[in-house]
């Protein structure tokens, strides 16, 4: 009874392809790949979307107060929320360049100290 090979040695055969002994096969039965949840009937890659304009939206339930709306903050995503992160980082880098130029101060006043501490 023969014995399953542990090992496949490189032979004339195999020397070039690492993957000598598998055969690709052609499945007959193949399935298009779908969404779950998704039919195909629902969805057609043709159709177009409506244009937000032509689209009839619900009506509020309450009236929109306007001024409550403007006196909020702005919201990270708006362009006013925007403009304050910019300048809040502008603030910040220029509180960098303030600490850059005191490192700086410390390391001239640290390298004069040490070389008094050698002149001695």
């Amino acid at each position: 009874m023969p014995t399953a090979p542990t090992s496949v040695a490189a032979a004339p055969s195999n020397a070039n392809h690492y993957f000598s002994d598998v055969h690709k096969t052609q499945s007959t039965a193949t399935t298009p790949v779908s969404t779950p949840g998704l039919k195909a009937e629902e969805f057609e890659n043709n159709t177009r979307r409506p244009t937000v304009l032509s689209t009839d939206f619900p009506k509020p339930n309450e009236d929109i107060d306007v001024e409550s709306m403007l006196d909020r903050q702005p919201g990270r995503w708006t362009i006013k929320g925007q403009m304050e992160a910019n300048q809040r980082r502008q603030q910040k880098t220029l509180s960098d360049e303030e600490a850059k130029a005191q490192r700086q101060r410390d390391f001239e006043k640290a390298k004069e100290e040490l070389r008094a501490s050698f002149r001695i």
